[in-house]
């Protein structure tokens, strides 16, 4: 149950680097899933053809 609340209260990880989004952008994919990228991977983002939400 813990791993649950830690998992409600955090910041989520960015979809392409793994590591947690100070910054977070919301893009969806090429499957139109709704996916996090961080600020300093939104540029690469953005060439991958993510769309912005």
């Amino acid at each position: 149950m813990f791993h649950w609340i830690k998992r409600l209260f955090s910041k989520p990880s960015c979809a392409l680097c793994g590591k947690r989004a100070r910054d977070p952008i919301p893009y969806r994919n090429s499957r139109n899933e709704p996916v996090v990228v961080c600020r300093i991977c939104s540029d690469y983002a953005e060439r991958r053809a993510y769309r912005k939400r």
